[in-house]
């Protein structure tokens, strides 16, 4: 039963995009109609870490006062009030770049958004690079934003890497 509605699913997807096929030529374009939001990870965007105000992204209890998004395509990270701002912990993550590639200068940072619960993110994408488990946005793939501990079980995102959103 389940089997049956799986393919008269599949028919009607299939039989949909023959319709817009004909109607517009063009594959990409198409695609883009399935897409949430096809145009937002176009954005160009500094892979440097960005400096930010303690006081204007801190709750009372030293959480992240607002949603933490991507820089570059926004979207959400971490909901607000949902992990732990450290600092003073030094670590170097390379420059950002698409998926994490290439060979980009290090750069030391030391704030950190802080989580144990990996279930807490809303999207977070991660590869090994160089060793090194590191996180990036789990839609556009920019990264790294933050690590992860060899035994998977802390994470690490850099403060000065992400935006907030209300």
């Amino acid at each position: 039963m389940a089997e049956m509605k799986r393919e008269a699913i599949i028919d009607v997807i299939r039989d949909s995009f023959n319709i817009l096929l004909r109607c517009e030529r063009n594959p990409w374009k198409i695609m883009q109609m399935f897409t949430i939001n096809p145009t937002r990870a176009t954005k160009i965007v500094n892979g440097k870490c960005e400096k930010v105000d303690e006081d204007e992204i801190l709750n009372e209890d030293d959480k992240n006062l607002n949603k933490i998004v991507c820089r570059r395509c926004s979207s959400v990270i971490f909901p607000a009030d949902a992990v732990m701002f450290v600092k003073e912990q030094p670590y170097d993550l390379s420059i950002m770049t698409h998926q994490g590639k290439g060979n980009p200068p290090k750069e030391r940072i030391s704030w950190w958004w802080y989580t144990e619960d990996d279930m807490v993110f809303d999207t977070v994408g991660w590869q090994t690079i160089n060793k090194k488990k590191v996180l990036m946005c789990g839609d556009c793939e920019l990264g790294p934003i933050g690590y992860r501990s060899e035994d998977n079980r802390r994470f690490w995102v850099a403060v000065e890497r992400v935006k907030y959103a209300e």
